[in-house]
């Protein structure tokens, strides 16, 4: 895993990590992100912000049974078929809603 920031004044830095096995769970990569992001979050102003993966395997190779909790591992993948059927607003996590304003 890879996290590219871009500063303010334009200087680039770039981080980068080795996941202990391979993932296709959102959740595991996010915590990865935030915790290379945790150590650059030093009062810097960044315009962007990109995490990239590389070192692709097949989803037979991905997240071992031993290593994911199997009920989070289902929950992802629910909701990825959710929005899949229904688009990326059918479930939003419950931080990111935002009650609609009273007249």
């Amino acid at each position: 895993m890879t996290l590219k920031l871009k500063t303010a004044d334009f200087k680039i830095r770039t981080r980068a990590r080795s996941l202990d096995a391979p993932t296709r769970l959102a959740q595991r990569i996010f915590a990865a992100a935030r915790g290379l992001l945790e150590h650059e979050a030093d009062g810097t102003k960044f315009r962007l912000l990109g995490v990239g993966l590389s070192a692709l395997t097949g989803a037979d190779e991905a997240d071992p049974a031993d290593l994911v909790d199997g009920r989070s591992a289902l929950a992802e993948h629910a909701v990825d078929s959710v929005r899949a059927r229904f688009g990326d607003e059918a479930v939003v996590r419950g931080l990111a809603f935002e009650r609609p304003e009273k007249p």
